[in-house]
């Protein structure tokens, strides 16, 4: 990890331990209730000690959309009926319209540079959201109320679900993210040119890292440059003005 990996990896475990111990939730209107594609239901991670570029890339664990379609990790998904959707719902709701449940027991250990838990539901118009420290990671020590971790289990045992039964999500749409390397820093692959037909990228000034949504040919162009976006080493890439930068994508959800 570089030097630019290890001060963006920095600032997010920074603001992850500057709201991870209290309540973080929103219970408000939602200004986004009227698009037909906004998720039911997600669950992400955010934050932890990652290298530059992991946090963005991150995919959702799970969404869920209103018309039973469940997607994990933007690579597989899965329909289910109305009476599943109507039950993870409830329980959502149930367990993110009340704070006390994203309260840390006095004197729970706290855990270093793990990730936070976010959980988002929305109904009638209504968005509600809470947001915990380490909750996979605290499991044990139950820093959560039970409910915390009941909604855990409920989203886990999907995801699981869909990645056993489900069917490879493959839409022609992918978010790309680019991290600009040091001049002086050696890579362990090969420097290719940057790929034919994907949007040269623009970084602002102190910048080095950035995002592309790409859809349809471009995003085509860019599966094509980089089959396997799992790999841990990202592929380097020449830009146009000399300078090299590491690429990976992951698949956008419908919503994004």
């Amino acid at each position: 990890m570089n030097r630019r990996s290890l001060l963006l990896a920095a600032g997010a475990v920074g603001v992850t331990t500057a709201v991870g111990g209290a309540a973080a939730a929103i219970a408000a209107d939602d200004p986004e209730a009227g698009r037909t594609q906004r998720p039911m239901l997600t669950w992400e991670l955010t934050g932890g000690f990652v290298p530059a570029g992991w946090s963005a890339l991150r995919a959702p664990r799970l969404v869920a959309y209103d018309d039973g379609v469940l997607i994990a990790d933007a690579q597989q998904r899965l329909r289910v009926g109305a009476g599943e959707i109507r039950s993870l719902r409830n329980h959502a709701t149930t367990v993110l319209r009340d704070p006390a449940n994203a309260r840390r027991r006095q004197g729970a250990p706290m855990i270093a540079d793990v990730p936070s838990t976010v959980f988002t539901a929305r109904t009638n118009g209504r968005k509600f959201s809470l947001q915990f420290e380490g909750l996979e990671e605290t499991r044990r020590d139950r820093a959560y109320p039970a409910a915390a971790y009941a909604l855990l289990d409920h989203c886990a045992q999907l995801r699981d679900r869909i990645n056993r039964s489900g069917t490879a999500f493959h839409p022609d749409a992918v978010r790309a993210i680019v991290v600009l390397l040091d001049a002086a820093q050696p890579t362990a692959t090969t420097v290719q040119p940057w790929p034919a037909g994907v949007p040269v990228p623009h970084f602002r000034k102190d910048e080095f890292v950035t995002q592309l949504d790409l859809r349809d040919r471009q995003a085509r162009a860019l599966m094509r440059a980089v089959p396997r976006p799992e790999q841990p080493q990202w592929p380097v890439f020449k830009l146009p003005d000399g300078r090299r930068a590491q690429l990976n994508w992951r698949f956008l959800l419908p919503h994004e």
